[in-house]
């Protein structure tokens, strides 16, 4: 009896996965800041209207756990966002132009109303621009909530530009990728920019180069999908 049940839930497993009820994209990235090495995994999975992304970040045995609800463009709709190590869990989502922030951010209540000022709210950020990669678009701007540092669960206008297509080396092997360059937009930009590179032929993200935590440089590297 107990083979049976065995065979038979096997036998089911096998028919969920043929039937594709089960799927989904895996991309893991190694991001070096300094002496510091923090792995990102990365679930993509095909959702209604566009995809749903769960994100776990590890970094010296302490974990950040996001997920993304993005429309078809990739534009945010929904944002979860957990740091147990700061006592933050937070929540947003998008309705019309407006972010609604809420829940726990080191250890007080927040509760925040954002404008996206008719902007995509691109929350992902680097995979959020990877529909763009592959857009005949030459520049845009964005939204974005930050996690960290002065713009802390504070929004942002943030500016891209499509830079060359140049080959460059992930892991052992050559690849044509689209150079863009991300900034703070306006006069912020001479405080942050930074390098992100996207597969020519299918827009994947690829390589991130520039500022990290601090002064410290950081180049974020897919290691596998």
């Amino acid at each position: 009896m107990k083979k049976s049940f065995v065979y038979i839930f096997f036998i089911m497993i096998i028919r969920i996965f043929a039937a594709g009820l089960i799927h989904g994209e895996t991309r893991v990235y190694e991001e070096k800041t300094g002496n510091r090495v923090t792995t990102h995994s990365f679930v993509i999975e095909e959702s209604s209207p566009g995809c749903d992304i769960t994100l776990r970040s590890e970094t010296c045995g302490q974990t950040i756990e996001q997920k993304y609800e993005l429309q078809t463009n990739l534009d945010a709709l929904s944002w979860d966002y957990e740091n147990p190590a700061e006592n933050t869990k937070i929540t947003a989502h998008k309705k019309e132009n407006k972010i609604y922030l809420r829940g726990i951010h080191k250890g007080k209540q927040i509760n925040k109303t954002f404008k996206t000022n008719d902007l995509p709210w691109n929350q992902s950020f680097n995979i959020g621009l990877e529909k763009f990669a592959l857009s005949t678009e030459k520049s845009m701007k964005f939204r974005a909530v930050g996690t960290s540092g002065p713009g802390d669960m504070k929004i942002t206008t943030f500016s891209v530009k499509k830079k060359n297509v140049e080959t460059i080396t992930v892991g052992s092997k050559k690849v044509e990728a689209v150079h863009m360059q991300i900034s703070l937009s306006g006069l912020l930009s001479i405080f942050w920019k930074g390098n992100y590179y996207y597969r020519k032929a299918d827009g994947t993200f690829l390589l991130y180069k520039g500022k990290g935590r601090g002064s410290s440089r950081a180049i974020m590297e897919l290691t596998s999908e």
